[in-house]
């Protein structure tokens, strides 16, 4: 075999060999397992509105409803130092914050209770809706708050606001008030010994008085 002969079969040779590197990489990465990405799970939170929701907003006197919500976790437990985002609507009867954004973050308490302040509703009246959502690490939550711009609120709305037995906790007192009221009248009744009393109700506590 001539000098020529010989080279070319080197040639040859380590054009195979080059060729069997090259792929031994891309056959042991295709066979290689590939890892799973596990998807990171989102435990939810609970966007309670406390006020706003319904509300309305004094456009004359420039009077803006409160805005509250309230973060609570899958126990129902108050959730401290979540984000909350209140978000009213870029058109229409709607409002803005003091930076001009449609858009503002507040921190939750730690009873769970988050604010929007430093907010202004527009001049259109109408009814819209300010999208709540909340967040804290891989817990999140979202709720919707409906309000109204008015023109101006009647003088009946603004008294009925301020009746302390309109608002929830009042109605709460009210009925607490005449439960304590009938368990009273029935211990006086079942406790009497010495012949009759007259019981009288009140507000409060029941107070019991020998017949005149």
């Amino acid at each position: 075999m001539n000098k020529v002969n010989v080279r070319r079969e080197i040639d040859r040779w380590l054009a195979g060999v080059l060729t069997f590197l090259l792929a031994v990489p891309s056959v042991m990465w295709a066979q290689a397992p590939q890892a799973e990405v596990q998807p990171a799970t989102v435990r939810s939170l609970k966007v309670v509105p406390l006020a706003g929701n319904g509300e309305m907003n004094d456009l004359e006197d420039k009077v803006m409803a409160p805005l509250v919500v309230q973060v609570l976790d899958q126990n129902d437990e108050p959730v401290e130092g979540a984000d909350v985002t209140f978000r009213f609507p870029l058109a229409g009867p709607t409002a803005t914050f003091a930076d001009q954004k449609n858009a503002g973050t507040f921190r939750t308490n730690v009873d769970g209770q988050a604010s929007a302040i430093g907010w202004t509703a527009n001049t259109q009246l109408g009814t819209f809706k300010v999208q709540v959502t909340a967040s804290r690490g891989n817990e999140q939550g979202s709720a919707v708050v409906s309000m109204t711009n008015v023109t101006r609120i009647t003088e009946a709305a603004k008294k009925e606001r301020k009746h302390w037995w309109s608002t929830k906790w009042g109605r709460i007192a009210i009925v607490a008030a005449a439960a304590g009221i009938v368990t009273g009248v029935v211990l006086a009744t079942r406790g009497s010994s010495s012949g009759p009393k007259v019981i009288t109700a009140a507000p409060g506590s029941p107070t019991l008085g020998a017949p005149q």
